[in-house]
């Protein structure tokens, strides 16, 4: 199925394709508005003195404008190389003139392919044409890529709808971004506050003289897991010997006590 496309779209592929390379007009007419007048829907001017080149552009996007023209061959006089354009597959190579070109633009990629090449003529230039192309150049109101100010607006108000889905998917695209980075937002002070704990932990292990830069959890590990020193089992032992000297001093001492009691009853008796 043929998709719709205005000539609109063709008229700027056409100047993307030329560029700054060559000149490049839209609705070119060739002499004053009246009789006789014809008017290209594009006209290219190659700029070179020694090789001329006039290429026009004939823009057909649909197939019953295509079968009812019968005024192209009147371009021919006005250009070295002579177009038709079209939707792809609008119009096949076979059935144009061997002599006319015909290029297909890509509505799903904007891309103009030529699919058969012109044959290049020679023509006497029209002094005519050029002033007209001079003159329009002058006019600063002209439209650019339209025929007609009806033509103008509706390609306006269709990029404007362009515009507007664009900055919907661009809101879109933002508002996914900062859901984003409010999260990362988060998990970075989630890990502030675990740095802030580490470097509490890292207080408490110095103040008991466990001290490690770079494993902290291997060092912490390994003197949570160390048993009691040997010192102080050694001075558990010492401490007992200790109370077990006092008990036997203080054994001995009771009995010389109880002697020396006895003694002075004796005494007495």
């Amino acid at each position: 199925m043929q998709q719709n496309v205005s000539a609109f779209e063709i008229k700027k592929a056409l100047a993307k394709r030329h560029g700054n390379r060559e000149f490049f007009i839209t609705e070119c007419k060739t002499g004053p508005t009246g009789p006789g007048m014809l008017q290209f829907d594009g006209l290219a001017i190659y700029k070179s003195w020694a090789h001329p080149n006039i290429v026009g552009y004939e823009i057909k996007t649909s197939r019953s404008d295509f079968l009812r023209d019968n005024k192209y061959t009147r371009y021919m006089p006005y250009c070295h190389e002579f177009y038709f354009v079209t939707p792809t597959g609008l119009v096949q190579r076979q059935e144009l003139e061997e002599s006319i070109g015909l290029i297909w633009y890509n509505p799903a990629t904007g891309a103009l392919t030529t699919k058969k090449k012109a044959i290049h003529r020679n023509i006497e230039i029209s002094a005519e044409l050029l002033l007209y192309v001079i003159m329009s150049r002058l006019d600063s109101e002209k439209l650019p890529f339209t025929s007609d100010k009806t033509e103008y607006w509706k390609a306006w108000l269709e990029n404007k709808i362009s515009d507007r889905e664009l900055g919907y998917q661009v809101k879109s695209k933002l508002l996914n971004r900062i859901a984003e980075l409010e999260q990362e937002l988060r998990r970075y002070r989630d890990i502030k506050d675990d740095l802030e704990e580490l470097k509490a932990i890292d207080a408490v292990m110095e103040k008991h003289g466990i001290r490690s830069y770079w494993r902290r959890a291997e060092t912490l590990d390994e003197a949570l897991s160390r048993g009691y020193p040997r010192e102080l089992d050694n001075l558990q032992r010492k401490l007992q010997d200790a109370v077990a000297s006092i008990e036997r001093i203080k054994k001995t001492y009771q009995k010389e006590a109880q002697g020396y009691d006895e003694q002075i009853k004796d005494r007495v008796v």
